[in-house]
Protein backbone atom coordinates (compact mmCIF):
# COMPACT_ATOMS: atom_id res chain seq x y z
CA UNK A 1 0.00 0.00 0.00
CA UNK A 2 2.80 2.36 0.93
CA UNK A 3 4.57 1.55 -2.34
CA UNK A 4 1.43 2.41 -4.28
CA UNK A 5 1.13 5.80 -2.56
CA UNK A 6 4.77 6.57 -3.28
CA UNK A 7 4.25 5.65 -6.98
CA UNK A 8 1.17 7.86 -7.26
CA UNK A 9 2.99 10.76 -5.59
CA UNK A 10 5.91 10.44 -7.99
CA UNK A 11 3.52 10.29 -10.93
CA UNK A 12 1.77 13.49 -9.83
CA UNK A 13 5.13 15.24 -9.42
CA UNK A 14 6.21 14.20 -12.95
CA UNK A 15 2.94 15.44 -14.42
CA UNK A 16 3.37 18.78 -12.66
CA UNK A 17 6.97 19.13 -13.77
CA UNK A 18 6.36 18.25 -17.41
CA UNK A 19 3.12 20.22 -17.43
CA UNK A 20 4.94 23.31 -16.22
CA UNK A 21 7.62 22.89 -18.87
CA UNK A 22 4.93 22.57 -21.52
CA UNK A 23 3.20 25.69 -20.26
CA UNK A 24 6.56 27.48 -20.16
CA UNK A 25 7.32 26.43 -23.76
CA UNK A 26 3.87 27.57 -24.88
CA UNK A 27 4.34 30.91 -23.10
CA UNK A 28 7.76 31.40 -24.67
CA UNK A 29 6.37 30.54 -28.10
CA UNK A 30 3.50 32.97 -27.56
CA UNK A 31 5.95 35.78 -26.69
CA UNK A 32 7.97 35.08 -29.85
CA UNK A 33 4.84 35.08 -31.98
CA UNK A 34 3.72 38.33 -30.38
CA UNK A 35 7.09 39.91 -31.09
CA UNK A 36 6.98 38.74 -34.70
CA UNK A 37 3.58 40.43 -35.20
CA UNK A 38 4.64 43.76 -33.71
CA UNK A 39 5.03 46.86 -35.85
CA UNK A 40 7.51 49.71 -35.45
CA UNK A 41 6.67 53.24 -36.58
CA UNK A 42 9.16 56.09 -36.16
CA UNK A 43 7.94 59.64 -36.73
CA UNK A 44 10.68 62.27 -36.86
CA UNK A 45 9.17 65.65 -36.11
CA UNK A 46 12.06 67.79 -37.32
CA UNK A 47 13.28 70.35 -34.72
CA UNK A 48 10.88 69.23 -31.98
CA UNK A 49 12.54 69.90 -28.61
CA UNK A 50 11.98 68.67 -25.09
CA UNK A 51 10.29 71.94 -24.09
CA UNK A 52 7.50 71.16 -26.59
CA UNK A 53 6.41 68.05 -24.73
CA UNK A 54 4.97 69.89 -21.72
CA UNK A 55 2.40 71.52 -24.02
CA UNK A 56 1.76 68.37 -26.08
CA UNK A 57 0.94 66.45 -22.90
CA UNK A 58 -2.13 68.70 -22.56
CA UNK A 59 -3.37 67.69 -26.02
CA UNK A 60 -5.75 64.71 -26.39
CA UNK A 61 -4.06 62.63 -29.07
CA UNK A 62 -0.52 62.95 -27.76
CA UNK A 63 -1.77 62.17 -24.23
CA UNK A 64 -3.47 59.01 -25.48
CA UNK A 65 -0.70 57.80 -27.77
CA UNK A 66 2.06 58.31 -25.22
CA UNK A 67 0.37 57.52 -21.93
CA UNK A 68 2.91 55.77 -19.67
CA UNK A 69 5.56 56.15 -22.35
CA UNK A 70 9.29 55.51 -22.32
CA UNK A 71 11.16 58.80 -22.65
CA UNK A 72 14.63 60.23 -23.02
CA UNK A 73 14.21 63.93 -22.37
CA UNK A 74 17.24 65.22 -24.29
CA UNK A 75 18.97 63.42 -27.14
CA UNK A 76 22.43 64.61 -28.15
CA UNK A 77 22.60 64.91 -31.93
CA UNK A 78 25.58 65.04 -34.31
CA UNK A 79 27.84 67.89 -35.44
CA UNK A 80 27.04 69.98 -37.32
CA UNK A 81 23.45 69.58 -36.10
CA UNK A 82 21.72 69.58 -39.48
CA UNK A 83 18.89 67.46 -40.84
CA UNK A 84 20.35 65.04 -43.37
CA UNK A 85 23.45 63.99 -41.39
CA UNK A 86 21.28 63.63 -38.28
CA UNK A 87 18.72 61.42 -40.02
CA UNK A 88 21.50 59.33 -41.49
CA UNK A 89 22.76 58.78 -37.94
CA UNK A 90 19.24 58.09 -36.67
CA UNK A 91 18.79 55.23 -39.18
CA UNK A 92 22.34 53.80 -39.07
CA UNK A 93 23.59 54.32 -35.52
CA UNK A 94 26.78 55.89 -36.90
CA UNK A 95 28.27 59.37 -36.69
CA UNK A 96 28.69 61.46 -39.86
CA UNK A 97 32.27 60.49 -40.58
CA UNK A 98 31.43 56.80 -40.71
CA UNK A 99 28.13 56.98 -42.60
CA UNK A 100 29.54 59.63 -44.96
CA UNK A 101 26.93 62.44 -44.77
CA UNK A 102 28.11 65.55 -42.91
CA UNK A 103 26.22 68.31 -44.75
CA UNK A 104 22.70 68.53 -46.14
CA UNK A 105 23.83 68.98 -49.71
CA UNK A 106 26.74 68.32 -52.01
CA UNK A 107 29.47 70.94 -52.02
CA UNK A 108 29.26 73.49 -54.84
CA UNK A 109 30.79 76.90 -55.56
CA UNK A 110 28.20 78.37 -57.91
CA UNK A 111 24.58 79.35 -58.24
CA UNK A 112 21.73 76.95 -58.93
CA UNK A 113 19.68 74.32 -57.19
CA UNK A 114 20.93 72.82 -53.94
CA UNK A 115 22.09 69.28 -54.65
CA UNK A 116 20.75 67.45 -51.61
CA UNK A 117 21.93 63.98 -50.63
CA UNK A 118 19.01 62.01 -52.04
CA UNK A 119 20.18 58.51 -52.99
CA UNK A 120 20.57 55.75 -50.41
CA UNK A 121 23.80 54.49 -51.97
CA UNK A 122 25.50 57.63 -50.66
CA UNK A 123 25.43 56.04 -47.21
CA UNK A 124 28.64 54.13 -46.48
CA UNK A 125 27.10 51.78 -43.87
CA UNK A 126 23.95 49.71 -43.64
CA UNK A 127 20.74 51.16 -42.23
CA UNK A 128 17.78 49.94 -40.19
CA UNK A 129 15.92 48.87 -43.33
CA UNK A 130 18.64 46.29 -44.07
CA UNK A 131 18.24 44.87 -40.56
CA UNK A 132 14.47 44.68 -41.02
CA UNK A 133 14.74 42.82 -44.31
CA UNK A 134 17.10 40.25 -42.76
CA UNK A 135 14.20 39.39 -40.49
CA UNK A 136 11.73 39.16 -43.34
CA UNK A 137 9.94 42.40 -42.38
CA UNK A 138 7.99 44.65 -44.74
CA UNK A 139 9.33 48.19 -44.80
CA UNK A 140 8.17 51.67 -45.73
CA UNK A 141 9.48 55.23 -45.67
CA UNK A 142 7.80 58.60 -46.22
CA UNK A 143 10.12 61.57 -46.75
CA UNK A 144 12.89 60.12 -44.59
CA UNK A 145 16.12 61.68 -45.94
CA UNK A 146 18.64 59.77 -48.07
CA UNK A 147 16.40 56.81 -48.88
CA UNK A 148 16.19 57.24 -52.66
CA UNK A 149 16.07 53.85 -54.44
CA UNK A 150 16.83 51.99 -51.22
CA UNK A 151 16.52 48.29 -52.19
CA UNK A 152 15.41 47.36 -48.67
CA UNK A 153 12.34 49.63 -48.62
CA UNK A 154 9.18 48.06 -50.01
CA UNK A 155 7.01 51.20 -50.06
CA UNK A 156 9.16 54.28 -50.60
CA UNK A 157 8.42 57.98 -50.95
CA UNK A 158 11.86 59.58 -50.80
CA UNK A 159 12.14 63.10 -49.41
CA UNK A 160 11.98 65.41 -52.37
CA UNK A 161 10.65 68.97 -52.48
CA UNK A 162 9.43 69.42 -56.00
CA UNK A 163 10.45 72.28 -58.26
CA UNK A 164 8.50 73.95 -61.04
CA UNK A 165 6.78 71.64 -63.54
CA UNK A 166 8.26 68.42 -62.17
CA UNK A 167 5.77 65.53 -62.52
CA UNK A 168 4.80 64.22 -59.11
CA UNK A 169 4.33 60.51 -59.71
CA UNK A 170 7.22 60.22 -62.17
CA UNK A 171 9.58 61.94 -59.77
CA UNK A 172 8.61 59.68 -56.87
CA UNK A 173 8.96 56.63 -59.13
CA UNK A 174 12.42 57.81 -60.16
CA UNK A 175 13.48 57.59 -56.51
CA UNK A 176 12.03 54.11 -56.02
CA UNK A 177 8.28 54.43 -55.43
CA UNK A 178 6.35 51.34 -56.56
CA UNK A 179 2.68 51.19 -57.50
CA UNK A 180 1.54 50.71 -53.90
CA UNK A 181 3.50 53.76 -52.74
CA UNK A 182 2.17 55.81 -55.66
CA UNK A 183 -1.35 54.83 -54.65
CA UNK A 184 -0.71 56.55 -51.30
CA UNK A 185 0.35 59.64 -53.27
CA UNK A 186 -2.85 59.58 -55.34
CA UNK A 187 -5.00 59.25 -52.24
CA UNK A 188 -3.45 62.42 -50.83
CA UNK A 189 -3.03 64.74 -53.81
CA UNK A 190 -5.72 66.95 -52.25
CA UNK A 191 -3.18 67.55 -49.44
CA UNK A 192 -0.29 68.30 -51.80
CA UNK A 193 0.80 71.97 -51.51
CA UNK A 194 -1.33 74.09 -53.81
CA UNK A 195 0.67 77.28 -53.28
CA UNK A 196 4.41 77.20 -53.91
CA UNK A 197 5.17 80.91 -53.48
CA UNK A 198 7.04 82.17 -50.43
CA UNK A 199 4.22 83.58 -48.34
CA UNK A 200 4.84 85.47 -45.12
CA UNK A 201 2.92 82.83 -43.16
CA UNK A 202 3.28 79.05 -43.19
CA UNK A 203 0.10 77.12 -43.92
CA UNK A 204 -0.75 73.54 -44.80
CA UNK A 205 -1.35 74.70 -48.35
CA UNK A 206 2.23 75.90 -48.88
CA UNK A 207 4.15 73.12 -47.10
CA UNK A 208 4.49 69.40 -47.77
CA UNK A 209 3.82 68.19 -44.24
CA UNK A 210 0.07 67.58 -44.48
CA UNK A 211 0.68 65.57 -47.65
CA UNK A 212 3.42 63.60 -45.87
CA UNK A 213 1.14 62.70 -42.97
CA UNK A 214 -1.66 61.70 -45.33
CA UNK A 215 0.68 59.36 -47.21
CA UNK A 216 1.85 57.93 -43.89
CA UNK A 217 -1.71 57.09 -42.87
CA UNK A 218 -2.52 55.61 -46.29
CA UNK A 219 0.45 53.24 -46.06
CA UNK A 220 -0.58 52.21 -42.54
CA UNK A 221 -4.13 51.40 -43.66
CA UNK A 222 -3.26 49.83 -47.01
CA UNK A 223 0.04 48.01 -46.38
CA UNK A 224 0.47 47.66 -42.59
CA UNK A 225 4.30 47.71 -42.90
CA UNK A 226 6.35 46.14 -40.12
CA UNK A 227 8.74 49.11 -40.17
CA UNK A 228 7.76 52.63 -41.18
CA UNK A 229 9.96 55.75 -40.90
CA UNK A 230 8.45 59.20 -41.56
CA UNK A 231 10.00 62.70 -41.57
CA UNK A 232 7.92 65.85 -41.04
CA UNK A 233 9.38 69.41 -41.29
CA UNK A 234 6.43 71.42 -39.93
CA UNK A 235 8.03 72.52 -36.66
CA UNK A 236 11.43 73.05 -38.26
CA UNK A 237 9.93 75.38 -40.86
CA UNK A 238 8.06 77.35 -38.20
CA UNK A 239 11.12 77.75 -36.01
CA UNK A 240 13.31 78.87 -38.90
CA UNK A 241 10.76 81.49 -39.84
CA UNK A 242 9.41 82.73 -36.51
CA UNK A 243 11.99 81.80 -33.89
CA UNK A 244 12.37 78.98 -31.39
CA UNK A 245 9.55 79.73 -28.90
CA UNK A 246 6.46 81.84 -29.66
CA UNK A 247 2.72 81.63 -30.30
CA UNK A 248 3.29 80.36 -33.84
CA UNK A 249 5.06 77.33 -32.41
CA UNK A 250 2.14 76.59 -30.09
CA UNK A 251 -0.21 76.71 -33.08
CA UNK A 252 2.13 74.38 -34.96
CA UNK A 253 2.06 71.93 -32.02
CA UNK A 254 -1.74 71.98 -32.15
CA UNK A 255 -1.47 70.76 -35.74
CA UNK A 256 0.99 68.06 -34.70
CA UNK A 257 -1.61 66.72 -32.27
CA UNK A 258 -4.25 66.70 -35.01
CA UNK A 259 -1.92 64.60 -37.15
CA UNK A 260 -1.30 62.21 -34.25
CA UNK A 261 -5.06 61.75 -34.08
CA UNK A 262 -5.07 60.79 -37.77
CA UNK A 263 -2.29 58.29 -37.14
CA UNK A 264 -4.23 56.74 -34.26
CA UNK A 265 -7.31 56.44 -36.49
CA UNK A 266 -5.24 54.80 -39.25
CA UNK A 267 -3.71 52.30 -36.82
CA UNK A 268 -7.15 51.41 -35.49
CA UNK A 269 -8.62 51.09 -38.97
CA UNK A 270 -5.77 48.74 -39.88
CA UNK A 271 -6.35 46.75 -36.66
CA UNK A 272 -2.74 47.17 -35.49
CA UNK A 273 -2.94 49.85 -32.79
CA UNK A 274 -2.19 47.53 -29.85
CA UNK A 275 0.70 45.75 -31.55
CA UNK A 276 2.43 48.89 -32.81
CA UNK A 277 5.54 50.37 -31.22
CA UNK A 278 5.30 54.08 -31.93
CA UNK A 279 8.35 56.33 -31.51
CA UNK A 280 8.36 60.13 -31.75
CA UNK A 281 11.84 61.57 -32.27
CA UNK A 282 13.59 64.64 -33.63
CA UNK A 283 16.93 65.39 -35.19
CA UNK A 284 18.06 68.68 -33.63
CA UNK A 285 16.85 71.81 -31.88
CA UNK A 286 17.19 75.41 -32.99
CA UNK A 287 18.54 78.69 -31.64
CA UNK A 288 17.52 82.26 -32.38
CA UNK A 289 20.08 84.48 -34.09
CA UNK A 290 20.26 88.19 -34.88
CA UNK A 291 22.44 88.43 -38.00
CA UNK A 292 23.47 86.44 -41.07
CA UNK A 293 27.12 86.52 -42.09
CA UNK A 294 28.52 85.68 -45.55
CA UNK A 295 31.76 83.85 -44.81
CA UNK A 296 32.57 83.67 -48.53
CA UNK A 297 32.56 87.47 -48.74
CA UNK A 298 35.34 87.50 -46.15
CA UNK A 299 37.23 84.76 -48.02
CA UNK A 300 36.80 86.70 -51.26
CA UNK A 301 38.11 89.90 -49.66
CA UNK A 302 41.14 87.95 -48.45
CA UNK A 303 41.92 86.74 -51.98
CA UNK A 304 40.75 83.12 -51.66
CA UNK A 305 37.87 83.47 -54.18
CA UNK A 306 38.06 85.00 -57.68
CA UNK A 307 35.03 86.41 -59.52
CA UNK A 308 34.39 87.96 -62.94
CA UNK A 309 32.83 91.36 -63.64
CA UNK A 310 29.35 89.89 -63.21
CA UNK A 311 30.29 88.52 -59.81
CA UNK A 312 30.40 84.86 -60.85
CA UNK A 313 33.02 82.62 -59.26
CA UNK A 314 35.82 81.87 -61.70
CA UNK A 315 38.30 80.22 -59.35
CA UNK A 316 38.76 79.57 -55.65
CA UNK A 317 41.25 78.29 -53.14
CA UNK A 318 38.97 78.27 -50.06
CA UNK A 319 35.18 78.22 -50.06
CA UNK A 320 32.55 77.98 -47.31
CA UNK A 321 29.42 75.83 -47.29
CA UNK A 322 27.02 77.06 -44.63
CA UNK A 323 25.16 74.74 -42.26
CA UNK A 324 23.13 77.37 -40.46
CA UNK A 325 25.02 78.34 -37.32
CA UNK A 326 28.27 76.82 -38.50
CA UNK A 327 30.02 76.84 -41.83
CA UNK A 328 32.29 74.20 -43.35
CA UNK A 329 35.46 75.38 -45.10
CA UNK A 330 36.73 73.44 -48.13
CA UNK A 331 40.14 73.93 -49.71
CA UNK A 332 40.68 73.34 -53.41
CA UNK A 333 44.01 71.67 -52.60
CA UNK A 334 43.86 70.42 -49.00
CA UNK A 335 47.33 68.88 -49.42
CA UNK A 336 48.86 72.32 -50.01
CA UNK A 337 50.37 72.93 -46.57
CA UNK A 338 51.06 76.58 -47.29
CA UNK A 339 47.41 77.12 -48.27
CA UNK A 340 46.18 75.31 -45.18
CA UNK A 341 48.37 77.52 -43.01
CA UNK A 342 47.25 80.71 -44.74
CA UNK A 343 43.53 79.92 -44.48
CA UNK A 344 43.81 78.78 -40.87
CA UNK A 345 45.72 81.93 -39.95
CA UNK A 346 43.08 84.07 -41.64
CA UNK A 347 40.22 82.30 -39.86
CA UNK A 348 41.96 82.62 -36.51
CA UNK A 349 42.42 86.33 -37.10
CA UNK A 350 38.66 86.64 -37.68
CA UNK A 351 38.01 84.72 -34.48
CA UNK A 352 40.35 87.00 -32.55
CA UNK A 353 38.60 90.08 -33.96
CA UNK A 354 35.40 89.10 -32.11
CA UNK A 355 33.18 90.98 -34.59
CA UNK A 356 32.76 88.46 -37.43
CA UNK A 357 30.34 86.03 -35.79
CA UNK A 358 32.93 83.36 -35.06
CA UNK A 359 32.94 81.54 -31.75
CA UNK A 360 35.48 78.83 -32.53
CA UNK A 361 37.57 77.45 -35.38
CA UNK A 362 38.03 73.67 -35.50
CA UNK A 363 40.41 71.87 -37.80
CA UNK A 364 39.30 68.69 -39.54
CA UNK A 365 41.33 66.64 -37.06
CA UNK A 366 39.71 68.39 -34.12
CA UNK A 367 36.21 67.82 -35.49
CA UNK A 368 36.96 64.15 -36.03
CA UNK A 369 38.36 63.70 -32.55
CA UNK A 370 35.56 65.56 -30.79
CA UNK A 371 32.49 64.56 -32.79
CA UNK A 372 33.36 61.69 -35.13
CA UNK A 373 32.68 63.88 -38.16
CA UNK A 374 35.16 63.79 -41.02
CA UNK A 375 35.26 64.15 -44.79
CA UNK A 376 36.83 66.32 -47.48
CA UNK A 377 36.54 69.60 -45.55
CA UNK A 378 39.47 71.28 -43.76
CA UNK A 379 37.80 73.45 -41.08
CA UNK A 380 34.44 74.10 -39.45
CA UNK A 381 33.65 77.60 -38.20
CA UNK A 382 31.29 77.66 -35.21
CA UNK A 383 28.90 80.53 -34.44
CA UNK A 384 29.42 83.05 -31.67
CA UNK A 385 25.88 82.22 -30.51
CA UNK A 386 23.95 84.93 -32.29
CA UNK A 387 25.22 84.67 -35.90
CA UNK A 388 24.08 82.42 -38.73
CA UNK A 389 25.99 81.90 -41.97
CA UNK A 390 25.20 82.06 -45.68
CA UNK A 391 26.91 80.54 -48.75
CA UNK A 392 26.75 83.79 -50.71
CA UNK A 393 30.00 85.41 -51.86
CA UNK A 394 28.53 88.71 -53.06
CA UNK A 395 28.61 91.99 -51.14
CA UNK A 396 27.32 93.21 -48.76
CA UNK A 397 28.70 91.14 -45.90
CA UNK A 398 25.39 90.71 -44.04
CA UNK A 399 22.18 89.14 -45.33
CA UNK A 400 18.75 90.58 -44.62
CA UNK A 401 15.87 88.35 -43.48
CA UNK A 402 15.19 86.07 -46.44
CA UNK A 403 12.64 83.24 -46.31
CA UNK A 404 13.86 81.80 -49.63
CA UNK A 405 16.75 80.21 -47.70
CA UNK A 406 15.92 78.11 -44.63
CA UNK A 407 19.09 79.37 -42.90
CA UNK A 408 18.22 83.04 -43.23
CA UNK A 409 15.03 83.43 -41.18
CA UNK A 410 14.99 84.03 -37.43
CA UNK A 411 16.39 80.77 -36.03
CA UNK A 412 18.68 78.00 -37.21
CA UNK A 413 20.62 74.90 -36.23
CA UNK A 414 23.95 73.48 -37.36
CA UNK A 415 25.70 74.42 -34.13
CA UNK A 416 27.45 72.32 -31.47
CA UNK A 417 25.07 69.54 -30.33
CA UNK A 418 25.57 70.22 -26.62
CA UNK A 419 24.04 73.69 -26.87
CA UNK A 420 20.52 74.96 -27.36
CA UNK A 421 17.19 73.17 -27.04
CA UNK A 422 17.56 69.40 -27.45
CA UNK A 423 15.83 66.72 -29.58
CA UNK A 424 13.34 64.24 -28.09
CA UNK A 425 12.75 60.49 -27.84
CA UNK A 426 9.29 59.32 -26.76
CA UNK A 427 8.15 55.71 -27.27
CA UNK A 428 5.10 53.59 -26.52
CA UNK A 429 4.27 49.99 -27.36
CA UNK A 430 4.79 46.38 -26.32
CA UNK A 431 8.56 46.55 -26.81
CA UNK A 432 9.02 49.53 -24.50
CA UNK A 433 9.03 49.70 -20.71
CA UNK A 434 6.10 51.79 -19.52
CA UNK A 435 7.28 54.81 -17.56
CA UNK A 436 10.97 54.37 -18.37
CA UNK A 437 12.79 57.69 -18.16
CA UNK A 438 16.23 59.13 -18.37
CA UNK A 439 17.44 62.66 -18.89
CA UNK A 440 19.99 62.22 -21.69
CA UNK A 441 20.71 59.96 -24.64
CA UNK A 442 22.23 60.00 -28.14
CA UNK A 443 20.59 59.88 -31.56
CA UNK A 444 23.13 57.22 -32.62
CA UNK A 445 21.52 54.87 -30.07
CA UNK A 446 18.15 54.93 -31.82
CA UNK A 447 18.80 52.61 -34.78
CA UNK A 448 20.47 49.88 -32.66
CA UNK A 449 17.41 49.98 -30.39
CA UNK A 450 15.07 49.63 -33.37
CA UNK A 451 17.14 46.72 -34.67
CA UNK A 452 16.78 44.95 -31.32
CA UNK A 453 13.01 45.36 -31.46
CA UNK A 454 13.01 43.89 -34.96
CA UNK A 455 15.07 40.90 -33.77
CA UNK A 456 18.31 41.90 -35.47
CA UNK A 457 21.37 44.12 -34.96
CA UNK A 458 23.47 46.75 -36.74
CA UNK A 459 27.08 45.51 -36.48
CA UNK A 460 28.56 48.72 -37.95
CA UNK A 461 26.75 51.02 -35.52
CA UNK A 462 28.72 53.22 -33.14
CA UNK A 463 25.67 53.64 -30.91
CA UNK A 464 24.26 51.03 -28.54
CA UNK A 465 20.86 49.61 -27.61
CA UNK A 466 18.92 51.68 -25.06
CA UNK A 467 18.33 48.68 -22.81
CA UNK A 468 16.65 50.74 -20.08
CA UNK A 469 13.93 51.88 -22.46
CA UNK A 470 12.94 48.35 -23.48
CA UNK A 471 10.52 45.98 -21.77
CA UNK A 472 11.96 43.10 -19.79
CA UNK A 473 13.21 40.30 -21.98
CA UNK A 474 13.60 42.43 -25.15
Amino acid sequence: MGGLLIFEACWIILILLFGRKKISRQSSCSEREKSMSEKLIVLSMDAMVSEDLAYLKTKPNYARLFEKCAQVEKMCTIYPSVTYPAHASMMTGCRPGKHGIYTNGHFKTGLGRTLWHLESDELQVEDIFAAAKRQGKTTASVYWPITGNNPNIDYLLNEFFFYDNEPIEESFAGFGANEEALQAVRENLHRYPSVRSREDRLYLRNTFDDFIMGCMCSLIRNQKPDLLLVHNCWLDSHRHRYGVFNDYIRDALDQVDIWLGEVIAALEAAGIYDETNFVLVSDHGQRDFVRRMKMNVLLRRAGFIDVDEAGNVTDWRAFAQASGMSTTIFLKDPDDEALVKRVYGFLKSLEAGEVWGIGKIRTADEVREEYGTYGTFSFIVETDGYTSFSDDWKEPLLNPIDFSDYRLGNAAHGYEPETGAQPVFVAKGPAFRAGAYRERGRVIDEAPTYARILGDALPQAEGSVMEDMLAEGR
